[in-house]
């Protein structure tokens, strides 16, 4: 469940930027349209290190233990669903500027 929860939230973060930078385009605000494009290339700068980490934990040849794998979700999990909180409050900020422009 939790590996399939990283990129749900990402695809959901990343289609809210993405809609804001279709809505900044629209207004010509290309400073508000580079901000979500680099919020969406965070985003997948984020979401491919989770991947190698878990990719790299996968494949190593030690004993893994709940010790270990609770680790790796701490390690991975709370820096991403952070991260992914911090950008999708920023996307709402982005749209609540461009609307305040459209007024």
């Amino acid at each position: 469940m939790f590996a399939v929860s990283i990129p749900v939230v990402a695809l959901i973060v990343a289609g809210r930027h993405f809609l804001a930078l279709i809505r900044s385009l629209r207004l010509n605000r290309f400073g508000l349209a580079f901000l979500a494009l680099l919020a969406i290339a965070c985003l997948t700068g984020l979401v491919a290190a989770v991947g190698a980490v878990w990719f790299g934990y996968g494949v190593a040849h030690s004993k893994k233990e709940l010790s270990d794998d609770l680790l790796l979700v701490l390690i991975t999990g709370l820096p991403f669903y952070g991260a992914a909180y911090g950008l999708w409050r920023f996307a709402g900020h982005l749209q609540e500027r461009m609307r305040s422009l459209v007024v």
